[in-house]
């Protein structure tokens, strides 16, 4: 017999389900070969250590409990406590963020209306006269229309 089938014989020679001359061809291998050897007494002795354990027998109606729970229907929880604060902050935050941009985007929008309605106003220079050549040219000087 070759390692292969040597290993895949374990279960069998551990359960002694082996014929005697499967069982004499199988110890004649392990005596012979040290690869086998250390593969079979590695794999008999966790089963012997299993083998020392006691066995835990499930309780009498442990089948029944455990088939009920299975058909039982699915309990929905409900959020998390501290979810729900941290979603109304986060909402909150984003309402203000909103509405701050709306106002800064509105006070924007009229200030260049104001300045508009002061140009036109100044473009109707009539009332100006002479002056509004002086106030264009100070305006100029000061980096632009800042009105």
């Amino acid at each position: 017999m070759n390692c292969r089938s040597i290993q895949a014989g374990f279960d069998e020679r551990l359960d002694n389900r082996l014929n005697a001359t499967q069982q004499q061809e199988f110890d004649t291998h392990i005596a012979t070969c040290a690869k086998c050897r250390r593969e079979w007494e590695a794999y008999a002795g966790a089963w012997q250590t299993l083998a020392r354990h006691e066995a835990i027998e499930p309780s009498f109606s442990f089948v029944q409990r455990s088939l009920r729970r299975l058909n039982e229907p699915e309990v929905v929880t409900a959020p998390a406590r501290w979810r729900l604060p941290v979603l109304r902050w986060a909402l909150l935050a984003t309402v203000v963020v909103a509405v701050g941009l709306g106002g800064w985007d509105g006070w924007r929008h009229y200030q260049g209306l104001k300045r508009a309605q002061i140009y036109a106003s100044v473009q109707d220079a009539t009332l100006l006269g002479d002056d509004f050549d002086v106030i264009a040219s100070l305006d100029q000087l000061e980096g632009g229309n800042k009105l």
